[in-house]
């Protein structure tokens, strides 16, 4: 959606305007200006930080020991009750990360940036990865910036991100779909793998027209999508512990251990890419994908998908996870929703004509209450200063966008209710 820039708008009516402002007009002018009375960023109130480690250590107070990483729900939670709107979430001494929560936040949207973008641009193992295991190869446009990042993001939208194209590949979902639920007792103790093997399954059926059938315990379809998730994984704890750069890793085994992992999802997915080619029946979106006139290469095909089917498996599994958490907490919401799905749909398979208003109330909610992102519109390196709740945040920043604050401006927020998206209640 494209929006009118506010904040540069007003800057240049602003600087217009001063040539011929009157002595009568300083005061409005001023009042105009953003920056006028701002406050300088560091009074931006935040996490603790600590040399080389940054903000890890307040950080380790909310490891989820269990189950694995960080309560970031929580203490995203905790934070924004603690120091409000706008905090420092991280300083490594080589950038600063902010935290909003606050409908300010557009004033950052409507940077207009000098290069367009995506939120891979930050993602420099990957970056990395390419620049030296693939020198030869033209690079992965999602992590390249302008024109080159554009030509990428047009290659996939026509076969991937819109109605016609979902009406292509929702059969082949449907198959993955109705595979996992076949099989879902046996993943009474572990519904977290569940969730994760059927988002692959679901993924790779749409992208390759291969139903890999890891959810419902085919030991081939089991190992590719462990080799899937542990490149994931390995991305994911890389990140983690070297967020900006290799100089920075507190593990150098870390990076090895990346290298190695995708690697083999670069493997499998070639392998996935080659049965798609082989079959002229076949319906996965890849097919036109390295078939289309958009001068991108099969090497970046490859390296594009391997990113989306690394990054829908991490999304879409929690999704998931979260709307069975919310039914199961709520007996008589699951209720509602099986008997209209079971009303709608009359025992068949989910079709580009059907309409389920609760299910998609149920959705909502589940975002609403448990967010699949901590964090959402990203802002690496923004092009100039902006002020958010009154603060002035300083070119170079990154900004995040977090949703929790305006995700409890409802009655009852803590209570799981889909009916609030109704349009009775929305108005």
């Amino acid at each position: 959606v494209a929006r009118r820039p506010v904040l540069p708008a007003a800057r240049r009516a602003l600087s217009a305007s001063q040539g011929a402002a009157t002595a009568a007009e300083p005061v409005a002018a001023a009042s105009a200006c953003p920056f006028a009375n701002a406050k300088d960023s560091s009074e931006i109130p935040g996490l603790r930080q600590w040399p080389l480690v940054a903000a890890l250590p307040s950080m380790l107070a909310y490891r989820d020991a269990k189950a694995g990483g960080v309560r970031n729900l929580q203490m995203m939670a905790d934070k924004l009750r603690e120091f409000g709107p706008v905090f420092l979430f991280m300083d490594d001494g080589t950038r600063k990360v902010y935290a909003v929560s606050s409908p300010d936040y557009q004033r950052v949207l409507d940077i207009e940036p000098d290069n367009v973008k995506g939120i891979m641009d930050n993602l420099w193992s990957l970056k990395d990865f390419y620049r030296l295991e693939h020198p030869d190869e033209a690079s992965n446009p999602f992590l390249l910036r302008g024109e080159e990042w554009r030509k990428g993001r047009m290659a996939v939208n026509p076969i991937m991100f819109n109605v016609k194209a979902a009406k292509s590949y929702l059969p082949e979902i449907n198959r993955a779909a109705a595979a996992a639920s076949g099989n879902i007792k046996a993943f009474e103790e572990s519904l977290g793998d569940f969730c994760s093997y059927a988002s692959v399954d679901m993924f790779n059926a749409m992208a390759f027209g291969v139903n890999l059938r890891a959810s419902a315990g085919d030991p081939e379809g089991l190992r590719t999508t462990k080799v899937l998730l542990d490149g994931l994984n390995g991305l994911a704890d890389i990140m983690r512990s070297s967020p900006w750069s290799r100089k920075d890793m507190l593990k150098f085994g870390a990076w090895n251990s990346f290298v190695e992992s995708w690697k083999n999802v670069e493997a499998e997915v070639e392998a996935l890419l080659d049965r798609c080619l082989a079959d002229p029946d076949n319906t996965g979106f890849f097919k036109a994908f390295v078939s289309n006139d958009k001068d991108i290469s099969r090497f970046q095909a490859m390296s594009m998908v391997a990113i989306l089917a690394a990054a829908a498996a991490d999304t879409t599994s929690a999704t998931i996870m979260n709307t069975l958490l919310n039914l199961s907490r709520n007996p008589e919401v699951q209720q509602r929703l099986r008997e209209e799905l079971r009303a709608e749909l009359g025992g068949k398979d989910w079709q580009a004509s059907s309409r389920s208003s609760y299910l998609n109330w149920v959705l909502y909610e589940t975002q609403r209450v448990t967010p699949t992102l901590m964090f959402s519109h990203t802002r690496n390196d923004i092009e100039e200063d902006v002020v958010v709740e009154g603060f002035r945040i300083p070119k170079g920043s990154s900004v995040l966008y977090t949703h929790h604050n305006l995700a409890r401006a409802v009655d009852r927020p803590d209570e799981f209710i889909p009916e609030r998206w109704s349009d009775e209640e929305k108005a």
